[in-house]
């Protein structure tokens, strides 16, 4: 089993050195270990510590471009990973994004600028609290799950990152709305989710994975195995991720 696609890749593009390499040698290391297909996503603009800045977006597809003419032998997209930003499913897939972007991944990040201080108390403190009180858990799993729901449903959102990972949500429904919106779920290969307990639930729905390794440097993209042991272990049909050959 061979992944030939990685589409969650950070580069230079991302603020304070959050991502380590550049988008030719991100390239470079995608062909040497044979991928057909990468996507560089740096977090999208709202994310203030790490979010490619608004004004860098047309200079990276720009260099894209660039990277196609000069390494034909491979597919380069350019994308963001977007961020949510409050309960009712706003992010910053902006104009800027649609108009340069080849595809749009999306998640929750806690670094984002949140739409107001009700948001960024609830996504921040509230879920946090809920770590140890029980009803608060399921309150703010509730309101989480809602939150990209509603992303998925104001959006096309062609990957959705790391579901469940950083903030407690329901699987079962946002599978059931990734199959309605057509989203591709991710098993992030940097974080424990999707899991194998998620994959199953998720499965049970008609959607498709994507196993990324949401690199920060080159020497991890295309890194599948942990991912790859999540989906085996839930006894996933690994036909069903986009990625795998």
């Amino acid at each position: 089993m061979k992944l030939v696609a990685d589409y969650h890749i950070h580069s230079t593009y991302s603020r304070r050195n959050h991502g380590k390499s550049t988008i030719e040698e991100i390239v470079q290391k995608a062909v040497e270990i044979g991928l057909e297909e990468i996507a560089v996503t740096d977090h999208g603009p709202a994310h203030y510590l790490y979010g490619i800045g608004w004004n860098k977006i047309k200079e990276a597809k720009d260099k894209v471009l660039e990277m196609r003419e000069k390494y034909p032998e491979i597919s380069i997209l350019l994308g963001v990973e977007a961020n949510i930003l409050d309960y009712k499913g706003t992010t910053d897939i902006c104009d800027e994004v649609m108009r340069y972007c080849d595809i749009i991944l999306c998640g929750y990040h806690v670094g984002a600028l949140f739409s107001s201080v009700g948001d960024a108390w609830n996504f921040a403190v509230m879920n946090r609290i809920g770590r140890k009180n029980a009803a608060v858990f399921e309150k703010m799993k509730e309101k989480n799950t809602q939150a990209v729901v509603n992303a998925m449903n104001k959006y096309k959102i062609n990957i959705l990152t790391h579901p469940g990972d950083k903030i407690p949500v329901n699987i079962d429904l946002i599978a059931m709305t990734a199959e309605k919106t057509g989203t591709i779920l991710e098993i992030n290969n940097s974080h424990s989710h999707l899991n194998a307990e998620e994959i199953r639930i998720a499965a049970k729905y008609n959607v498709k994975f994507a196993i990324n390794s949401d690199s920060h440097i080159k020497d991890n993209i295309g890194s599948f195995a942990r991912g790859l042991k999540a989906a085996t272990d839930a006894e996933l049909d690994l036909t069903r991720i986009i990625n795998l050959k």
